[in-house]
């Protein structure tokens, strides 16, 4: 396979601010109401309806191109009980909001039926996201032949490479799309449709990266926020080392967690082994020779990759076992795709291209090279892998600048009354991240709950909190107390 040769990193990022700032094709200027049309494929009795809003690629300048939205809204099932509009982000980044709204399963599943009565619940399909205007990379996100850990400046300056390559390819495949995918420009989206629905005020409900989302919106608009619910907060304050290193750690804490449930049931296919012992097995076999997985084939890195995701929760801890077994007995990964951001390239490019736009990563082949090391010191088991390494990692050495700057919720003291929902062992938002942001936003309320997931409300990893969260986004004055 032919491969593109980088650039210097100045001529390289150059040639993508040239192409982000030239001024494309106009279209229409967004206009006032929305115009509501049956979902494709839905069927009419359906009453979830569909519209496409266009809103500005860059909301600092009144010229310029437009992106297409996809926004879907489910009505009140009892109007009469109407309190309002409720908009949420599902997380990611990536993950479509319209979808949970068109699908009648995924919808009765994800929305309790109390929230289903008293609002509109509006998905909005973020900038590249879903059926909104899409966003193209024509190349793979990661190159096989590059270690995303680093252990010396020659393997850091070839990942930074590797991934300024792929940033041109999303600048060569969408244009300036690619530099306007950041948190403010998806909030600022959020707001137009806001007022286009005609509401002075939403509640909103944001699940992991949707409160990295609400912390923008929240910033900009603290007066259009009627209640503001949080389920597995990040904290944006904290510089990359220490979100690191806490999201290193809550892995390994996973791990222990996932090891204590087979020793504990008779049912994990690992019951009665040593599980660290076997995951080691299971990263030698791969670092010889790539472990089959379906079409796909997983090196070491993929599989603890694909690990964080399958001990994420105690549903998926079957899953877990069972792909740890077939990968140690019989060289099978297939067990642990469903976890793997790798099995679905395209979803990968644009978890990277998003999540580069949210965070300051390492900034020199030094600081990849130091963290590598203490990422494995922290989360050995693993190696160190982490959803948080898996962006900074990524991040680094990507030329389209990053607007976030990190801080503590700039909101006024009496902002509304806000919820937080985190779980003591969440391997993707540690708890210590809520507890964080809980200190910084006045008038805010931790839900605390034991156990084991990343977040309350997906999965329904405990059903106590998401009640607790419907109940509250239904009155934002209802008490709330911790669950531990």
């Amino acid at each position: 396979m032919s491969r593109w040769r980088s650039a210097g990193p100045l001529a390289l990022l150059l040639a993508l601010s040239s192409v982000l700032t030239a001024p494309p094709a106009s279209a229409a200027e967004p206009g006032g109401g929305i115009r509501w049309e049956r979902c494709d494929g839905a069927p009419e009795q359906n009453p979830v309806r569909c519209a496409k809003v266009v809103v500005p690629t860059d909301w600092s300048t009144v010229d310029g191109s437009r992106v297409n939205l996809r926004v879907a809204m489910a009505p009140a099932a009892r109007p009469e009980q109407r309190i309002g509009v409720l908009l949420f982000n599902p997380g990611g980044p990536g993950a479509s909001a319209a979808d949970l709204l068109t699908n009648p399963e995924y919808f009765a599943e994800y929305f309790p039926s109390e929230l289903r009565d008293r609002f509109d619940i509006v998905g909005v399909d973020p900038r590249g996201v879903g059926g909104s205007q899409a966003l193209t990379c024509s190349l793979p996100p990661d190159d096989p032949a590059v270690t995303r850990f680093p252990a010396d400046a020659r393997q850091a300056g070839q990942l930074m490479a590797a991934n300024a390559r792929l940033a041109k390819s999303c600048v060569d495949g969408s244009g300036p799309l690619v530099g306007h995918v950041d948190t403010e420009s998806v909030a600022r989206d959020l707001d137009h449709v806001r007022r286009l629905l005609g509401e002075e005020r939403i509640s909103f409900l944001g699940i992991s990266y949707g409160t990295m989302v609400a912390q923008s919106y929240a910033e900009l608009f603290p007066r259009r926020l009627r209640a503001l619910a949080l389920d597995g907060v990040v904290d944006r304050a904290h510089p990359w080392r220490q979100l690191l290193e806490d999201n290193t750690s809550a892995v390994e804490d996973g791990v222990g967690r996932f090891a204590t449930w087979c020793a504990a049931n008779e049912t994990c296919a690992l019951h009665g082994q040593d599980v660290r012992a076997v995951i080691r097995r299971v990263l030698a076999k791969a670092d010889a020779h790539p472990v089959p997985a379906g079409d796909h084939a997983f090196d070491a890195e993929q599989i603890t990759e694909a690990l964080t995701g399958a001990i994420g929760g105690p549903g998926r801890f079957p899953f877990a076992a069972k792909g740890l077994r077939e990968i140690d007995e019989g060289g099978d990964a297939s067990a642990l795709l469903p976890f793997s951001r790798y099995a679905d390239s395209e979803g990968r490019a644009l978890f990277r291209a998003i999540s580069c736009q949210g965070v300051i990563a390492p900034a020199n082949q030094g600081e990849l090279v130091e963290a590598s090391r203490r990422i494995r010191q922290l989360g050995p088991t693993l190696r160190g892998a982490s959803e948080s390494w898996d962006i900074l990692s990524g991040c680094a050495g990507w030329p389209i600048p990053s607007p976030w700057r990190p801080h503590a919720w700039r909101v006024p003291q009496d902002f509304t009354r806000t919820l937080l929902v985190s779980g003591a062992h969440d391997v993707s938002t540690p708890r210590a991240w809520a507890e964080s942001v809980h200190q910084q936003i006045p008038n805010s309320v931790l839900l605390r709950w034991e156990g084991d997931g990343h977040t309350a409300w997906l999965a329904n990893h405990n059903p106590q909190a998401r009640q607790a969260t419907a109940r509250y986004l239904i009155d934002p004055a209802t008490p709330v107390s911790s669950m531990d």
